[in-house]
């Protein structure tokens, strides 16, 4: 029933050997006050911060929402405008993926096999919609073909979902299909399309027709446990279903989810004790000395992060040997300095992996391939034998061109922005003419989406989903990129050309043929022969800068909350949503 963690579980081998070691291991929470052995302990020693867990506490666990202001909160999932992360309490997850473990913890589907052509899922019998009514088979065959319709990733492998009773569903695929693809592409679901809001939708898509799904909820309809059960203009207030079974587990009232404008009138919020928890928080280590000692930080691998992404339809940024020299120009080490080193994972090479999957697939090889580490001599030597020189500015320039590097980056992300300014002073010591240009939120998705640029600070792998541990997905996503459409937003070729890893000669990838054949077979050996092949292309192409990847930083007080000093269950998305489905979170008398 377990993912076969044998080969993507590299977390722990990360951790002990790189810069952020205030992960604890696979399932450590860091205090933040100080640096003693009660640090990692989960803040023993702390002063009348537990209290004692009651029977039922008349209490509301406060968080907040930096995204989106209280007046658009809204509840459609396909709708990214107004959403927020009280979903993952609202919505219940067919399974958790416990990162540090690399398995799936089953929840909704309680067993599951995958066979040759045919995965069967069994699902509990007591979850229930808001409105009562049982979920069942059909519900999830219902989601499932409404995700074809949005075109899924599960579709590029599957061909059928069929309920074969109320509490087993079977999605067939061809023989032959890469069983782990199958597996994530499945397991990470959650049930977010109520048959209550989707219906219509769904027989429009079964009778051939255009379906909308993309309108907004203002009353969702969960299928956790947790409803929406007031509103005002400062908070939603979602209190505990009695009628769910998991309702057994919180001993308080529910969630209140107000909103706070930015990262810095978040931490302020921690730091007057206003609130009890957040999903993910960026905090630098000297912010997070302003907090409460009963405020904890548990770090969660994002496998997400800070990219730069080149245009490759741009007259210099087309060629390899201005990507090559760009990335030699920059310091990453120093860049994570200034961010804050306990906040993200430096790579050894960028590769196009997580960095677990460095670990797992490559391990030792990784040394094999260019570490990208600052060096201005072979800036120069890059950029000399590809027709620049250095003009009477000392900034390079060809044909009269000087050599610019405009970084768009999201001006209310407080890492993004530094990691994009320390980067832009970094390319301009190297002859670069570069230059900082921070936007607003829905200006910079749009410059990205419209291909406006030349280079822009963009994730290097899809935030949130832990299927990008396993390398097919993870790669997939930068070679054949379909975030803002069928085709690369970075105007990314199908296929190159590369120096031989062997030195011998050169190799080219058509990419749609590789992962077709990836998608296609359970060899194990051939498996690592593509990582290693794909690997390599990324690390000599560089379709995308990786810089780093993000420790997400996920926020829980221990005044007025009891939870385990250590747990399987801290490295998932997220701890203060999911740690109560499992029990693992109770209210004191301290947080009435």
């Amino acid at each position: 029933m377990m993912f076969d963690g044998d080969r993507t579980s590299g977390y722990d081998s990360v951790v002990s050997r790189r810069r952020f070691l205030a992960a604890t291991g696979a399932a450590g929470a860091t205090a933040i006050a100080g640096c003693s052995d009660d640090a990692q302990t989960g803040g023993e020693g702390d002063e009348d911060t537990d209290g004692d867990v009651v029977d039922r506490a008349d209490a509301w666990f406060a968080t907040a929402q930096v995204e989106h202001q209280v007046q658009q909160f809204q509840y459609n999932q396909n709708v990214w405008g107004g959403s927020t992360h009280a979903s993952f309490g609202l919505f219940s997850e067919y399974t958790q993926y416990l990162i540090g473990e690399d398995e799936f913890h089953p929840h909704f589907v309680e067993d599951w096999e995958v066979g040759d052509t045919t995965m069967t899922l069994q699902l509990r019998d007591d979850f229930t919609w808001g409105n009562g009514d049982d979920i069942t088979a059909d519900d999830v065959v219902m989601q499932l073909e409404i995700q074809e319709y949005l075109g899924e990733s599960l579709w590029d492998f599957a061909e059928d979902a069929t309920a074969v009773d109320d509490t087993t569903v079977e999605i067939s695929y061809p023989e032959g299909t890469n069983l782990d693809i199958i597996q994530h592409s499945v397991l990470h679901n959650t049930l977010d399309h109520p048959p209550a809001d989707f219906s219509d939708a769904h027989e429009a898509i079964r009778n051939g027709e255009d379906a909308d799904l993309f309108f907004e909820i203002e009353e969702p309809t969960p299928s956790g446990p947790i409803g929406l059960a007031d509103t005002s203009s400062s908070y939603h207030e979602y209190e505990i279903r009695d009628d769910h079974p998991l309702a057994g587990n919180y001993n308080w009232n529910g969630y209140r989810m107000g909103y706070r404008d930015s990262n810095t009138s978040a931490h302020q919020s921690f730091a007057a004790g206003e609130l009890d928890g957040i999903h993910s928080l960026f905090a630098d280590p000297g912010t997070m000395e302003q907090f409460s000692d009963s405020l904890e930080e548990i770090q969660i691998p994002g496998m997400f992060g800070f990219a730069i992404v080149f245009n490759h339809a741009d007259e210099h940024y087309g060629e390899r040997a201005v990507r090559k020299a760009f990335m030699y120009a920059i310091d990453e080490s120093q860049v994570i300095d200034n961010v804050g080193a306990s906040t993200k994972i430096d790579f050894d090479a960028p590769v196009g992996l997580t960095a677990a999957g460095i670990d797992s697939w490559l391990g030792d090889s990784i040394d094999e391939y260019e570490s990208y580490d600052r060096d201005l001599d072979r800036v120069e030597e890059l950029l000399t034998d590809a027709g620049f020189e250095r003009n009477d500015d000392d900034v390079w320039e060809r044909d009269g061109q000087t050599l610019e590097a405009p970084v768009i980056a999201p001006a209310s992300w407080s890492d993004w922005a530094l990691t994009a300014s320390t980067i832009v002073d970094q390319l301009s010591q190297a002859g670069f003419d570069a230059s900082e240009d921070m936007r607003e939120g829905g200006a910079w998705g749009e410059a990205a989406a419209n291909g406006d640029f030349k280079v822009i600070a963009e994730e290097h792998t899809e935030g949130g989903d832990p299927a990008n541990n396993y390398p097919f997905f993870s790669l997939r996503y930068k070679f054949l990129n379909d975030k803002h459409g069928d085709e690369s937003y970075f105007n990314y070729p199908e296929e190159v050309t590369v120096p031989a890893r062997d030195g011998d000669g050169e190799v080219t990838v058509d990419f749609r043929d590789t992962f077709e054949e990836f998608a296609t077979t359970n060899d194990e050996d051939r498996i690592q022969e593509l990582v290693e092949q794909l690997a390599w292309v990324f690390n000599q192409d560089l379709p995308l800068g990786m810089v780093q990847e993000k420790q997400e930083q996920s926020f829980l007080s221990r005044h007025g909350w009891e939870f385990p000093d250590q747990s399987e269950h801290f490295q998932t998305f997220w701890p203060m949503w999911w740690l109560p489905k499992v029990d693992e979170l109770k209210a004191t008398s301290n947080a009435e």
